[in-house]
């Protein structure tokens, strides 16, 4: 089938709109563990194990936004040999647009939050660091604009499909977000804010388990869905499926997770600013504010042209409080915790056994780590509790040469209801990526990194890297 598009692709007659790339890559490092911001935020494309030899195409088709109705395409086929053998589509997918809204199906590379997306460490609920699962979405790629485009508008809502590598089969993912902007697009100040809202529901336990009070058979019948679209706590406005168990009645139908976003952006004559502030929620301890603190805070700094330096950002991942503790706009507020004492397992539901991790990468910021790439082991979300400083910065050295810095020093834990922590690990990565322009068509990039510390092992990597721009 891949071989057919292929053939298809490169006899069809030439569009502007059309693109083709191909790359060839190599790494290695000196513990045969691929370093954290080596293989971290890159959609599941780099192997956590090395050396090895990869390949990628990529083929894809933009939007003429000249047209009022369009359709576009992406294809991207990854392949790995040495350590890991793998040959995967990162993206596979077909997209319609009428105006300012699209329709997609299929494999797609996006993130979702507010934030600087060219630097970020990895946005809290969807950060592009696994693999993208199928999904259909229908949603608006950019803002539209409304009231003389004084206010912007920008929405999704999708339905996806989990892999069956976790303790659950035939898991679905129902995903929607919603953001508005107060400000022209041209205008120096433009304020943010809006809200992703992820819910793992439905599935059927792969290996049932015989206790008193097992769960093997999640409800997924549109009944269901209903009150996971809503996260309607009361049950009468439609019949309860037949599957329904207390954990559904007592809570919300599936496991949810998001972040409440906001941001300010200023354009000044030398560039912007950003701040912006993700804060993270996964219960009903979000709507009192008790865990506010928790969340990503970001300052970004950009300049306009080419510089030694030309974008900085600053970023905070804190997931300290997991609602065993009041935060302090809660406490301004004298808002009441009705979740007194409960904590929050950030990436982990305990009774559904399953995490926010897809094809064995997080779906979420990659900084709480999964358990299996872990020193310590496991296979979940272990130690959530985080507090990160991160540094990301970009630039050029001359005309053809470009960089990027990623830097992470961390403190990850985790915590007990009496806020007494069981031993805390430290861990500092760091990465450098220098690109050479060879031509209009031809790339060169080098990309050292570096772990060390109590989480992941100590390990030196080195990857190179060729692409060329077929057309």
């Amino acid at each position: 089938m891949i071989l057919t598009f292929l053939l298809f692709i490169f006899s069809a007659p030439v569009d502007t709109n059309d693109h083709i790339d191909v790359e060839l890559k190599a790494l290695a490092s000196d513990s045969k563990s691929t370093p954290f911001w080596m293989r971290s935020l890159q959609y599941g494309s780099v192997p956590l194990e090395n050396p090895g030899l990869g390949t990628k195409i990529s083929l894809s088709r933009s939007y003429n936004l000249l047209k009022r109705y369009d359709w576009k395409y992406g294809l991207e086929v990854n392949t790995w040999v040495g350590s890991q053998n793998t040959l995967f589509l990162t993206e596979a997918y077909i997209s319609g647009r009428r105006g300012g809204w699209e329709l997609w199906a299929g494999r797609k590379k996006e993130v979702y939050g507010l934030g600087d997306t060219t630097l970020t460490s990895g946005f809290y609920a969807w950060s592009g660091n696994a693999l993208p699962m199928p999904k259909i979405q229908l949603g608006t790629p950019g803002y539209l604009n409304i009231f003389n485009q004084w206010i912007g508008l920008k929405m999704s809502y999708a339905h996806g499909y989990f892999d069956n590598r976790g303790p659950l089969e035939n898991v679905m993912l129902h995903q929607k977000s919603l953001y508005g902007r107060i400000g022209r697009p041209d205008s120096r100040l433009n304020l943010f804010g809006g809200l992703n809202h992820q819910v793992q529901w439905g599935g059927n336990r792969i290996v049932p388990l015989t206790t008193k009070r097992a769960i093997n058979v999640y409800p997924s019948s549109l009944n269901t869905y209903f009150y996971v679209v809503t996260v309607l706590k009361n049950k009468n406005w439609v019949a309860m499926d037949p599957n329904t168990t207390s954990d559904d009645t007592d809570n919300q139908y599936g496991n949810h997770l998001g972040s409440f976003d906001i941001a300010a952006e200023y354009k000044a004559n030398w560039g912007r600013v950003l701040f912006y502030k993700q804060t993270a929620y996964e219960q009903g301890a979000a709507f009192n504010l008790t865990p506010a603190d928790d969340g990503l805070t970001g300052l970004s700094v950009r300049l306009d042209g080419q510089h030694f330096v030309e974008g900085v950002l600053v970023e905070h991942l804190y997931t300290g409080n997991q609602g065993l503790y009041r935060s302090w706009i809660a406490k301004l507020f004298n808002t009441v915790d009705t979740h007194n004492g409960e904590k929050i397992e950030y990436m982990y539901n305990g009774a559904r056994s399953t995490g926010w991790w897809y094809q064995a990468d997080e779906i979420g910021t990659p900084l709480i780590m999964r358990d299996t790439k872990t020193l310590q082991g496991g296979n979940q979300f272990t130690y959530n509790a985080v507090n990160v400083i991160y540094l990301g910065m970009r630039g050029h050295i001359t005309e053809d040469f470009d960089w990027v810095f990623r830097g992470s020093r961390s403190i990850q834990t985790h915590l007990r209801p009496s806020r007494n922590p069981v031993p805390t690990f430290q861990q500092q990565s760091y990465s450098l990526r220098v690109n050479r322009i060879q031509n209009e068509r031809l790339t060169y990039s080098f990309h050292v990194s570096y772990d060390q510390g109590e989480m992941l092992a100590a390990s030196l990597g080195f990857m190179v890297s060729a692409r060329y721009q077929i057309k």
